[in-house]
């Protein structure tokens, strides 16, 4: 299978095990037609999806210039055609609406400390991108019956649905991660959906470790995601 190259930088924030969950998530739960990855980071969570659903009409949206050089390096070293936006989600305005939306927004919390490096404060402080503006954008962006996919950390799932529900977005899918057995959830993998009456389905638990390896559906998802990263 074709190794994909992805160039990060050295000394900022680097993608982390929740990209790749969140694209094993959206994939098997089925992306097709027009998708937005919103915060795209250096741009694996959308180039993963174009590379497993050739037929997707891909678009990443970037606050950062400095990151939109590595979207367009790891897309053009990949092979993948999308469309990229350099702008601030919560003002982003767009004439087409799309099938699908993808987020693995930050949400680190107030309370957490930030540093001194403001690529990694945008890319990690809930902030920069809250999580009431993220849901309502998303909404005001979606066809009819469009998706949107996101990842957060579980301590605000009860935000998530309020803010979903306030939002008219319907929680159709949810799946909860965990780092080890034994341990409280840390992430939630979360399928919204526009316009839709369907109750929500509680999926089976992602356990991350078992015995202090890698447990056998981490094996399978690294597996999957034949990734080779690189310094920019």
């Amino acid at each position: 299978m074709e190794i994909l190259k992805l160039a990060q930088y050295k000394q900022t924030y680097r993608y982390n095990s929740d990209s790749l969950l969140l694209s094993d998530f959206a994939l098997n739960c089925g992306v097709k037609n027009e998708l937005l990855d919103i915060g795209a980071g250096c741009g694996i969570v959308g180039i993963l999806l174009k590379f497993f659903t050739p037929n997707l009409t891909l678009n990443l949206l970037e606050i950062q210039e400095k990151n939109i050089a590595l979207i367009e390096k790891n897309l053009k070293q990949n092979h993948i055609q999308a469309q990229v936006f350099h702008a601030d989600f919560r003002v982003f305005s767009s004439k087409k609406k799309f099938d699908f939306l993808v987020s693995n927004p930050p949400f680190y919390r107030d309370g957490a400390k930030m540093g001194i490096n403001e690529h990694e404060n945008i890319s990690k402080f809930q902030r920069f991108l809250p999580l009431d503006e993220l849901i309502a954008k998303a909404n005001s962006l979606l066809k009819p019956r469009g998706v949107f996919y996101f990842a957060y950390e579980a301590l605000a799932l009860p935000k998530i649905c309020f803010i979903l529900e306030n939002k008219k977005l319907k929680l159709t899918k949810i799946r909860f991660v965990y780092s080890a057995k034994g341990q409280k959830a840390r992430l939630v993998l979360i399928q919204a959906r526009k316009g839709v009456k369907s109750s929500c389905e509680i999926l089976p638990p992602l356990l991350m470790q078992k015995n202090l390896n890698l447990s056998d559906e981490m094996q399978r998802i690294c597996s999957r995601f034949r990734i080779k990263s690189y310094d920019f």
